[in-house]
């Protein structure tokens, strides 16, 4: 076996068990494109420098682990996750498609996707308005998901990018009519630029699930152990560590907005969540797939469609899973509170289980056979 690879897999080893080598110093390895100021990039020097990058040092330093940065493109750098050429994409976009290959950690801080067009072309960042346009993305992103997904069948010329350098020149010739991006990075690397002066956002931003709702890190899904060692870091720099100094450098203050709300879709009368200042109160779920309509096969698939969709909605909310403080879970038959149970301890560590509370009803909305709701703690 490679050296290499040897050391790679005394690193992890060693941050699954706690157990500290004399022999050899922890490592973990980060895969990076480092071409998207402010988040990761090169300076004169040729140090990296960013966001991420300070993230992710500051995560290491926690572990008591060497960062090891290894460049990669970022439109493959899910296969190289697979090969193992590192450990932890950094940074990545959780979304449902991206979960079925690989694992996540807790997001790092959310993420906003912005359509960029020139100033007075009045488009707007749905398929109508930009049916028969050219839209630029970055390969192997949510957004080129997104665009593709929503809006290369009603007649819009997705185009994707390898590099933003190029996306940009695309723009500034007039051979695509719009990106959609990253906020930050496009306000970066074109709007605040004198170049850039022409164009400006389209429209508000965009709330998809495909699009996710902030940035993480993504591991192998055997990695298990990698993932909860990095949330359990990333929860004590937020709360004891260097966090909220580095967030503060790269990202714009949020606007005090209590209490705020976070609609149900489908003009349902009811928000999926309202946030009170740090606390999140969402409404019941149920396991109803994409189509609307409840999984089949029981209890057990029914109450793992809920709890992953108590995740997302956790997720688009600003809070995930790892801040629930509070359950209340209702069940249409007592009988299946142990097959419950199951599922339900299953997506919590077995010491930080939120508080509880489970009664069985009458009848539930649509036949379900559980329903579930949660207070937990907003994060972003």
């Amino acid at each position: 076996m490679p050296l290499v690879k040897i050391l790679s897999v005394l690193s992890l080893a060693v941050l699954a068990t706690g157990c500290v080598s004399t022999a050899v110093e922890p490592q973990i390895r980060f895969g990076v494109e480092a071409l998207v100021p402010p988040f990761e990039s090169r300076n004169d020097k040729g140090e990296l420098v960013g966001l991420n990058i300070e993230l992710g040092n500051a995560l290491c330093a926690e572990l008591k682990a060497r960062c090891v940065w290894v460049d990669q493109d970022y439109a493959t750098n899910i296969l190289a996750l697979e090969a193992g050429k590192f450990d932890v994409i950094m940074p990545m976009t959780a979304t449902s498609a991206r979960r079925e290959r690989i694992d996540f950690t807790e997001n790092l801080y959310p993420l906003n996707s912005r359509l960029v067009a020139r100033t007075g072309s009045n488009l707007q960042p749905d398929a109508q308005s930009l049916k028969g346009k050219r839209i630029g993305v970055l390969a192997g992103t949510s957004r080129e998901a997104f665009a593709k997904a929503r809006w290369a069948s009603e007649g819009v010329t997705v185009r994707s990018f390898s590099f933003n350098n190029q996306l940009i020149e695309s723009l500034l010739a007039g051979d695509i009519d719009a990106t959609l991006q990253d906020s930050i990075e496009i306000n970066e690397a074109l709007l605040s630029q004198p170049r850039g002066q022409a164009f400006a956002f389209a429209g508000d931003a965009l709330d998809d699930p495909m699009l996710g709702t902030g940035v993480a890190m993504a591991v192998r899904k055997t990695d298990t152990a990698l993932r909860d060692n990095l949330n359990a870091a990333l929860e004590r720099i937020k709360q004891n560590g260097p966090y909220q100094q580095i967030i503060q450098r790269y990202l714009p203050a949020a606007a005090p907005d209590s209490p705020r709300y976070f609609p149900a879709e489908g003009g349902l009368p009811f928000s999926e969540a309202v946030q009170i200042d740090q606390t999140l109160y969402l409404s019941g779920v149920l396991g109803a797939g994409a189509d609307g309509k409840l999984v089949k096969g029981g209890i057990v698939p029914q109450m793992t469609q809920t709890m992953e969709n108590l995740r997302s909605a956790l997720q688009r909310s600003g809070s995930s899973l790892a801040h629930v403080a509070k359950c209340t879970v209702i069940l249409a038959d007592i009988k299946d509170f142990a097959a419950m149970n199951g599922v339900y301890r299953s997506y919590f560590p077995q010491n930080r289980m939120p508080a509880r509370t489970t009664f069985a009803a009458r009848k539930l909305v649509l036949d379900a056979r559980v329903e579930v709701e949660c207070v937990a703690r907003a994060t972003t």
